[in-house]
């Protein structure tokens, strides 16, 4: 007899099935057609009656048979079944109360039995067998039972007792034939339902079981092993099948298991192949139906829900999101509660209420505690069903009349969801269902983790193989089938330790991952195909509920898979197709990328992870030949065209008979299995993006776009039926279900996810900072707040909990000496508990956490910290710390010695060696030597590594065969012969994969119950927005673009192109879409370059389709495209090359714009080679280009033009953004084409005539959108107008023109400035170019615009304007005579036009330049008539306001009906001020002095004939725009140097600027009124005329000054003459030559520097110095420093400061000290040696006067004149008798206070002999110089002012006598005084200067009244007596005689006596003789 135990133990673990779409298992494909199962009508599916309730069943564990074998029968007492399931044996007695299964039935009604004709016939032929005969017992019971039904005469009415005994008993006889009558018989029963009524109670024996669990117990005993008849097993098969798909009588727990314990026997033992296919048949349709009935419960459950809950709130039951918010409101007991048991039956409880939202509405940021392996899979159980057993009673009937105290229980399950107690009896029932799909489920799970013999492994026909296979693939057909089940919350069941209900997948799903986790990795092909499938399922349904779960799986087996070198090409393959569906589904990828990308908690980015993996496999290179990929393309199209594999057919499993079980051969396929692989994950590749392009579109337009119209089986397929496009029945179902501990829904809120994105982003670039540079990348996680705080603990625990830390890095980092290193390290250290741990292990674990450095100090302080922190944990280990300390380094120093690469070929350590390494390191003892041997042996064996450098070093499969362990045994188990050594390691791998992700998962299981009661978990996030698909782009937009560009650059292919350029479309979509411009660009970039159209020779068929591909995303995508527009149109402007050379144009004609850069454009070679005209080559060697003539074909085919036409013409339907990069683009490569032409004749302007061609498209834009547009087509046209190649420049113009013309045809509003700006192009291009032809071709466009659209025209004109004006300064005949005669015509026809639409000003500048040009005068003066007729023909326009206002028209007639152009100006402003400028410019800047002196006399005539008009405020701004201005160059030569230079400005200053000033004085005199206000302006021009150093303008201007006066003396008032005499006090004090008295630098004299400084000016600039100026205010000190404060170096105006710095400023560094600089060198600094005496008696060098000096000289010498000046004209004016009259004594006095001040100052310097000789030494004059004729003049002046005043009579004059009187005598007395003590030798000169001054006074005196003369005659007298003793001229003689007589005359009363005739002088005799400082004048011209 075989080994039975072989099956129980498989049937523990076994690989992982995959399988798909298999619907319901129907009786007829089960695999058992060919058996004749007559009841197969059976309604397996129950989905009528049965109603899900959420209810949980008690564990049912199978009570088993201790040793669990089938043992043959050797009587009645054998164990009955054979139990594979648990190993715990069947209790004998069986307690009734406690049965919790029941029949969903009543009784069968009794019609069922009436055709038992059967049941007589078989009854016959077991009695006459020979059986019979045998045994009485049999024989008897058969005779009992033929004979009741005899009488009875219809079997239905006897008690099935009696007739079950006699079968029951042929079961067991030895016969074939009698057994399979009997079980026939039996089978067909059952199907009648005729077991179902229970047994009639039998006296004392109440508790026998029921009847139709007895019946399968017979039946099941017929099975005796392998021995069993063939026939027998197949009869066996049959009933047990008829009995489990009977709707009638359901058969539940105990009864339900053993038969499906005994098909699962049956076919592992039976030696029959049919007999296997049929047992596995019946076992798949059998499990099959357990879940259908299920599935029928629940949807009645659902709607009774649905029934109940509208019944309470009225809410519409249809749609899906009612259905959603019910289960997640009101069963919140079912779902959002979530049970976990640990292994010893407690529960913790975690009620998540979602309602209140608590404890995680942030889906990402929450940490779940402890990470999840594939470990954690092992351990634990998140559902605890100790009590759910596989005994539970097979069948109870009436389950409604009893109220058990577990129905009770029962109904509090779920309170809200019950009304009565019908409800309560469902659930129960609902509850016994589940509970068998539970026990079912978990019994295949169970089977399938079962460990495998080694021999096993390898054999695919063994039994443990076949076990683990069937019961994977049943797992698999059961989720592909029967899903509902697991993601209904109504389907739930009852845990043991608590009445709280599981859902079912929460219950389950400990054992499947356990499965998954066993099979996922396995390198058997079949196991490993199923266990993908399974995964997928997986994926795609449960995803919700196994969120962590599904991660472990992903990260730790499949993807880690792909990351293996020498892992299985099967294994790779089968994950990409996996794979491949995933990407075919939107709404699992946006999902897979929102829970673990999004989310911190995760382990990797899962999403991206995937990309990446497929375009790594995608970019592979891999050599392949055209015969294998035809041979690869047949196998793909045969494979999509038959669906051959069970899991795309999704039915039933594949046969997994022995004889239908093969070893997987590798067949050769005829291509390289990499390339499938490569081809593959492309195809996924553009399937996740055709995905995303999906899901964006249905978000962004609800009515879905499709880019496939054929799509295979997505899982979008069924998406479309609920209202909700994004429901649907594919994706998992999302009600509140739970995974892990519960997954708990959360919101899509794409900002949210998109900042968890971003936040976990800068987690990892944080993180990659910190392993590159480790103190950088601390700042930044502590900057992004990654780190709660910079304490050392805070940073430990971050480094201890991040697995992406790299762990050298870390190393690195904590070695560090400095302080914070080192704290950082300790608190590190702290985090770690090596409490209770061998030393070793301890070691081991400390370095995992980080890769030790190499440096020894490093290591050091790590060890010493080590060992403080293990004996803190173990005090009793060592004698101390030091122990530790040097066993640690010992420990590392042998793991180096042992497994160190570099010691190769050297002595290594042996324990010895070690032993005495360590001695007495215990406080002086020795450690044990055992102990130090174990350590020994154990680094021996194992070395301390890195497992993160062990992980990566297995992926690429570098690991050496390791000696010990798994694969050595398997490598023994197998004959050593060709061994695979690869293949063994693989297989090795694959069990250390398995055992990970088992460990991970426990570790999961048991992280999620620790954290259930305390911890909150991270949501599972529902996709429902579309926005997600921009940062999933975002994010791997790279790995998409190396694959797809890679595989297109790399294939000729066509199919793979076309999906190449497929992909490179979708994700050119996305990036669009989410408008994503790196991307967006990159991709576009790459399809451009793969059109090769830079490279004609190399185009083939691939790169047309990318051509195609190109226009089809410039069609589609237009609007996002932005900067990409470029690359596309790059492409079409090469692609019109291509055609050009096609049609045989000479491709060195067309020049190509990629490499136009490559050939400079100047070199005289190129410039020759295109002058040659092209004709004349010869075509033989015309062009050197080879090009495929198909693809020329291709290229210039109608449907490739008309697709690039309609890119050019679709421009109008683009948005205005969109349009605006359009042109941008379009006009970047127009440019590049125009720079590739160089100078040739025929220029490239494909693009420039497309940019003409799309603005006649979108001509009807409206202006907002126009203006974008044009500002960057002006600017092309700019810049193409001014390029050097005038063919070009001619081409631009004309398109121009073309526009324009367009332009002109829309009117334009008032208001708007349109035509102005697209006609700025013109004027560009005439200013900037050269080219005569070019600019004559500007203005013949112009013209023609004007011709022919004339009356169009508003804002145009000034553009116009614009480009006329320039043409008038051009110095070309022609031009400047076409400008200036169209300007002409406009003027003479359009003037009205161009005043209605504000162009007015432009037509005056226009002509303004025409009157500027200097080169031809006859045009000039042309245009300053036509300038000077504008006035009236203006004021005769009816379109000018002023029109009106001057009289010529009235207001009514209006001109023109054109609109005006709207305007901010007042009308002088726009009219007037227009003229009055252009006269201004023409007179400032005109170089022509006759249309200079032109604009002068219209300026002032314009002015005088119309100012009448003007408003004071328009007279303020000609004051300060036009009339002042005039004589700016008077203020800072400078500003007219800029424009005029040397010459012509003294040209323009004697002739213009003096006609200029006089015409201002005609101007005031005329408009007194209106311009009295200005006279201040007006006093200040004149006085900055006067004190100029130009002799003549001086003296202009004072000339001036006295006619303002003389014109306009009897208007002026009181405040008027204040104004003057204060210009006139102003004028002296600048005119004060106060720099004498510091100009000599000589050491002795001190000048005494008490005296103000501030006498002449004071501070504020006032221009009212005190009237009595005493002495001591004169200043003598005045610096030029100050003066240079003003407004320019010396007060008085002339020296253009900036050029010729005055000698004040550029030598003074001592002026703080009254001095200036002398010739000497100064003292420099205290460094330098200084031993020059001070000694004044030094004879002294003879001086040299430098230039600065002599100009400052000069500077005081012109002072002085102007002073002189200045008193002459005040003697003019005042002695004139209408001003006399005029002026106010008050305001006389003032002046004659200055007067005074001018006198006392030349005085005070005359006196000064010292300082003169000194001046005169250094150089000031040639002679000393003095002020004589300074002192004399003021002093005649006012002596003579103020005599007449004092003899005036007028009662204004007599008013004031006190005063005059005042300041006559003391001055009176001083001159004669002075007179007086003349030396006569000496003084010639000055005597006789001051005669003439002396006789005024005595003559003056003479006249006074008698009173007043008396008054006097004390003072007078003493100097008459003075006067005779000096020599007396005649005229002297006789005033002192006159004086001398009218004394006596008084005092003595004597008589009158005849005197002296008087001599006749000149009025002027004071003036006379040229004082010293006259003479200098002359010599100095300006």
């Amino acid at each position: 007899m075989a080994n039975h135990d072989t099956p129980a133990e498989d049937m523990e673990k076994a690989p992982n099935g995959h399988m798909e779409d298999t619907s319901a298992a129907q009786p007829e494909e089960n695999g058992i057609g060919d058996t004749e199962a007559e009841p197969a009508e059976h309604e397996h599916g129950s989905d009528a009656q049965g109603s899900p309730t959420s209810q949980e069943t008690p564990d049912l564990r199978t009570p088993t048979a201790a040793s669990p074998q089938l043992n043959v029968p050797s009587g009645q007492d054998t164990p009955r079944t054979a139990d594979f399931f648990e190993q715990r044996m069947h209790t004998s007695t069986r307690s009734r109360t406690d049965s919790q299964s029941t029949a969903a039935t009543t009784a069968a009604k009794p019609s069922t039995r009436s055709s038992l004709v059967f049941v007589v016939t078989a009854l016959e032929t077991i009695a006459s067998s020979k059986d019979a005969r045998k045994h009485k017992k049999l024989g008897d019971s058969t005779a009992q039972a033929l004979t009741a039904i005899k009488s009875e005469g219809d079997p239905s009415h006897i008690n099935p007792e009696v007739l079950f005994g006699p079968l029951q008993l042929a079961s067991e006889a030895q016969t074939v034939s009698v057994v399979i009558t009997a079980l026939d018989c039996i089978g067909k029963l059952i199907s009648y339902s005729y077991f179902s009524v229970p047994s009639e109670p039998q006296g004392e024996n109440t508790e026998a079981p029921p009847l139709i669990e007895r019946a399968i117990d017979t039946i099941c005993d017929c099975f005796q092993g392998e021995a069993t008849p063939v026939e027998v097993q197949l009869q066996i098969v049959k009933s047990l099948l008829a009995a489990i798909l009977n709707d009638k009588i359901v058969v539940h727990g105990a009864g339900l298991l053993k038969a499906v314990r005994l098909t699962y026997n049956i076919f592992l033992l039976s030696k029959s192949s049919a007999n296997q296919q049929v047992a596995q048949g019946a076992l798949t349709q059998m499990v099959g139906t357990v879940f259908e009935r299920v599935k029928g419960r629940l949807m009645v459950k659902e709607s009774r829900m649905n029934l109940s809950r509208s019944s309470l709130i009225n809410e519409k039951p249809g749609s899906e999101e009612s259905n959603r918010d019910e289960v997640e409101g009101s069963t919140s007991g079912v779902d959002g509660s979530q049970a976990n048991g640990e292994g010893n039956g407690d529960l913790e409880e975690e009620s998540l209420e979602q309602g209140s939202g608590e404890p995680s509405d942030k889906p990402v940021d929450k940490h779940t505690g402890p990470k999840i392996t594939l470990q954690s899979f092992e351990n634990n159980m998140s559902f605890n069903d100790d009590r759910i057993h596989d005994n539970a009673p097979t069948l109870v009937t009436r389950v409604k009349g009893r109220a058990s105290q577990r129905a009770v229980a029962g109904s509090d399950a779920s309170p809200n969801l019950q009304h009565d107690g019908e409800g309560t009896d469902e659930e129960e029932e609902d509850e016994i269902f589940i509970r068998d799909a539970y026990l079912v489920f978990r019994a295949m799970c169970r089977l399938s983790t079962k460990a495998l013999p080694v021999e096993h492994a390898l054999d695919v026909k063994s039994q443990g193989m076949r076990s683990k296979l069937l019961s994977l693939h049943i797992i698999h057909t059961i989720l592909h089938n029967n899903i509902t089940v697991f993601v209904s919350p109504y389907a739930t069941i009852r845990s043991s330790s608590s009445d709280e209900p599981t859902t079912f997948v929460q219950a389950i799903k400990q054992y499947l991952c356990l499965s998954l986790s066993r099979n996922g990795a396995s390198s058997v092909h079949r196991v490993f195909e199923v266990s993908c499938e399974i995964f997928w399922l997986m994926l795609k349904y449960l995803r919700v509920m196994l969120k962590k779960e599904i991660e472990v799986f992903l990260k730790e087996i499949y993807l880690a898979i792909l990351d293996k070198r020498t892992a299985a090409v099967f294994q790779k393959q089968y994950i990409l197709t996996i794979l491949g569906r995933l990407a075919a589904d939107p709404r699992a990828l946006v999902e897979i990328y929102l829970n673990y990308d999004c989310d911190r908690t995760a382990l990797d980015n899962m999403y991206q992870r995937i990309v990446e993996h497929l375009s790594k496999i995608s970019s592979t290179p891999i050599s392949i030949t055209p015969i294998q990929q035809q041979a690869y393309q047949d196998q793909h199209a045969k494979q999509s065209n038959h669906f051959s594999d069970w899991h795309t057919r999704g039915t039933l499993p594949p046969s997994l008979s022995t004889a239908s079980m093969h070893a997987a051969h590798d067949t050769d396929q005829g291509y390289p299995p990499d390339y499938a692989m490569k081809q593959e994950s492309l195809e996924a590749l553009v399937e996740i993006l055709r995905s995303l392009v999906n899901w964006s579109q249905e978000g962004i337009a609800d009515n879905t776009v499709h880019l496939r119209e054929s799509e295979s089986r997505t899982s979008v397929d069924d998406l479309r039926e609920s209202m909700d496009n994004r429901g649907g029945t594919d994706s998992p179902h999302i009600a509140a279900t739970d995974s892990g501990t519960a997954t708990p829904i959360a919101e899509d809120d794409p900002s949210q996810l998109e900042k968890a994105k971003q936040r976990k982003t800068a987690l990892t670039n944080a993180v990659r900072q910190f392993n590159f540079k480790p103190k950088r990348g601390l700042k930044v996680l502590l900057k992004d707040g990654f780190l709660k705080s910079g304490s050392p603990e805070d940073i430990a625990r971050f480094f201890l909990d991040n697995e992406s830390i790299d762990k050298k890095a870390l190393g690195e980092f904590l070695g560090e000496g400095d302080p914070e290193n080192i704290a950082i390290m300790h608190a590190f250290v702290d985090l770690m508990d090596f409490t209770k741990t061998r030393f070793v292990d301890a070691l081991r674990r400390f370095l995992q956490s980080f890769r030790l450095p190499g440096e020894a100090q490093k290591i050091d302080r790590f060890m010493l910290k080590f060992a403080e922190r293990y004996i803190t944990g173990n005090p009793n280990a060592f004698a101390n710390a030091d122990t530790a300390y040097v066993l640690a380094y010992s420990v590392i120093m042998l793991n180096t010695d042992q497994h160190s690469a570099k010691l190769k070929g050297q002595r290594r350590m042996t324990p010895e060696d070690f032993i005495k390494n360590n001695r007495g390191i215990n406080d002086n003892a020795d450690l044990p030597e055992d102990y130090l041997r174990g350590i020994f042996d154990e680094i021996a064996h194992n070395e301390i590594v890195l497992n993160t450098e062990r992980e990566t070093a297995a992926n690429l499969g570098m690991l050496p065969q390791p000696t010990g362990g798994l694969a050595a045994n398997i490598g023994q188990a197998l004959s050593s012969v060709g061994r695979d050594l690869q293949r063994e390691a693989y297989v090795q791998a694959s069990e250390e994969m398995a055992n990970k992700t088992e460990q991970l998962y426990k570790t999961l299981l048991r992280a999620q119950r620790r954290a259930a009661s305390k911890m909150p978990v991270s949501k599972f996030i529902p996709a429902s927005s579309f926005k997600h698909v921009g940062p999933m782009f975002e994010i791997t937009w790279m790995p998409f673009l190396t694959a797809l560009s890679g595989q297109a650059q790399d294939t000729h292919n066509l199919e793979t192109v076309k999906l190449s350029m497929e992909g490179l479309k979708l994700a050119i979509r996305i990036a669009c879409l989410f408008d994503l411009e790196n991307p967006r660009q990159a991709f576009v970039a790459s399809l451009s370059r793969f059109t090769n159209l830079y490279n004609l020779s190399e185009m083939k068929a691939k790169n047309v389709e990318a051509l195609k591909v190109l226009l089809e995303v410039a069609h589609n995508e237009g609007n996002l495209l932005k900067e990409s527009w470029r690359d596309i149109l790059t492409c079409i402007s090469q692609l019109d090359r291509f055609q050009l050379i096609s049609t045989g144009v000479d491709e060195r004609v067309v020049p190509d714009v990629l490499k136009a850069n490559t050939q400079s454009k100047g070199t005289p070679a190129s410039r020759k080679s295109l002058a040659v005209p092209n004709r004349r080559r010869p075509t033989s060697q015309s062009s050197n280009l080879h090009y495929q003539a198909d693809i020329a074909e291709e290229t210039s085919s109608t449907d490739m033009i008309r697709g690039v036409d309609r890119i050019f013409t679709n421009t109008a339907n683009l948005s205005g953004d969109a349009i605006v990069d359009f042109v941008k683009a379009l006009t970047q490569v127009s440019w590049q084409e125009i720079q590739s032409s160089g100078q040739s004749d025929s220029p490239r302007t494909y693009s420039l005539q497309k940019l003409v061609e799309i603005s006649g498209y979108n001509m009807t834009r409206v202006r907002f959108e126009w203006t974008n547009i044009w500002q960057i087509l002006g600017e092309h046209f700019n810049q193409v107008g001014c390029h050097t190649n005038t063919n070009v420049v001619f081409f631009a113009l004309n398109s121009l023109r073309q526009l324009s013309m367009k332009f002109m045809e829309i009117e334009e509003l008032p208001g708007f400035k349109f035509q102005k700006d697209f006609l700025k192009p013109f004027e560009h291009i005439i200013s900037n170019t050269t080219v005569v032809n070019v600019k004559d071709m500007v203005l013949r466009c112009l013209i023609q615009m004007i011709q022919a659209r004339g009356d169009n025209i508003r804002s145009g004109w000034r553009t116009m304007f614009g480009v006329f004006t320039v043409a008038a300064k051009e110095p070309y005949e022609t031009i400047v005579s076409l400008a200036f005669d169209n300007i002409t015509q406009v003027y003479n026809t359009k003037f009205g036009v161009v005043i209605s639409q504000g162009a007015f000003a432009d037509l005056i500048v226009c002509l303004t330049e025409f009157s500027k040009n200097f080169k031809f005068q006859k045009k000039s003066l042309q245009a300053i008539e036509l300038l000077k007729s504008s006035v009236p023909k203006m004021l005769r326009t009816p379109e000018c306001p002023l029109s009106a206002r001057a009289g010529f028209i009235k207001d009514s007639a209006q001109g023109s009906n054109i609109p005006k152009q709207p305007s901010r100006q007042t009308q002088e402003e726009q009219f007037w001020f227009p003229v009055l400028f252009a006269f201004h410019d023409v007179l400032m800047t005109g170089e022509d002095l006759e249309v200079r002196s032109r604009a002068l006399n219209y300026l002032f005539e314009t002015l005088i004939t119309y100012g009448g008009d003007f408003p004071q405020d328009f007279w303020d701004i000609l004051w300060r725009q036009l009339l002042y201005p005039i004589f700016m160059v008077l203020k800072s030569k400078s500003e007219m140097t800029k424009v005029l230079n040397h010459e012509e400005l003294s040209v323009w200053l004697s002739t213009t600027m003096i006609q200029a000033l006089r015409n201002m004085i005609k101007l005031f005199t005329h408009f007194f009124e209106s311009l009295e206000y200005m006279l201040d302006r007006f006093l200040d021009l004149l006085a900055l005329c006067i004190c100029q150093e130009n002799d003549t303008l001086a003296r202009i201007g004072s000339n001036c000054l006295q006619q303002l006066i003389l014109q306009n003396v009897r208007k002026f008032q009181p405040e008027h003459w204040h104004k003057i005499v204060n210009a006139f006090v102003e004028l002296f004090n600048r005119t004060e030559a106060s720099a004498l008295f510091s100009a000599a630098t000589s050491s002795s004299y001190t000048p005494n520097s008490s005296t103000s400084a501030n006498g002449v000016r004071n501070a504020s600039g006032s221009k009212s110095p005190t009237a009595e100026a005493h002495v001591t205010d004169l200043p003598l000190t005045q610096t030029p420093v100050e003066e240079a404060a003003s407004e320019n170096a010396l007060g008085i105006n002339g020296l253009p400061t900036p050029r010729r710095p005055s000698a004040v400023i550029s030598d003074t560094s001592s002026t703080t000290e009254n001095r200036m600089p002398s010739p000497l060198p100064k003292r420099q600094t205290a460094e330098l040696e200084d031993y020059r005496p001070d000694d004044k008696d030094l004879q002294q060098a003879p001086v040299v006067v430098t230039a600065a000096r002599r100009r400052f000289f000069n500077q005081i010498i012109t002072k002085c004149v102007l002073q002189l000046l200045m008193i002459e004209t005040v003697q003019e004016l005042f002695t004139n008798d209408s001003v006399y009259e005029k002026i106010p004594s008050g305001e006389l006095l003032r002046l004659m206070a200055v007067l005074k001040k001018s006198y006392q100052f030349a005085k005070r310097f005359n006196a000064d002999r010292d300082l003169r000789t000194r001046l005169f030494r250094e150089g000031f004059m040639k002679q000393p110089p003095n002020l004589l004729k300074q002192e004399s003049g003021s002093a005649s002046v006012y002596v003579s002012i103020l005599f007449r005043m004092y003899h005036d009579t007028s009662t204004e004059r007599a008013a004031n006598r006190a005063e005059t009187e005042a300041a006559l005598v003391p001055l009176c007395e001083d001159i004669v005084a002075s007179y007086i003590e003349l030396d006569e030798e000496t003084q010639q000169r000055n005597i006789v200067t001051w005669r003439p001054v002396v006789v005024t006074v005595l003559d003056g005196y003479t006249g006074f009244p008698q009173e007043e003369f008396e008054k006097h005659v004390e003072v007078f007298a003493p100097l008459v007596v003075g006067l005779l003793g000096t020599e007396m001229a005649p005229d002297v003689q006789r005033a002192v005689q006159a004086l001398v007589m009218r004394v006596f005359e008084c005092k003595l009363g004597t008589e009158r006596v005849q005197l002296m005739t008087p001599i006749a002088r000149s009025p002027r005799g004071s003036f006379s003789g040229a004082g010293a400082m006259g003479q200098r004048r002359g010599s100095r011209g300006r």
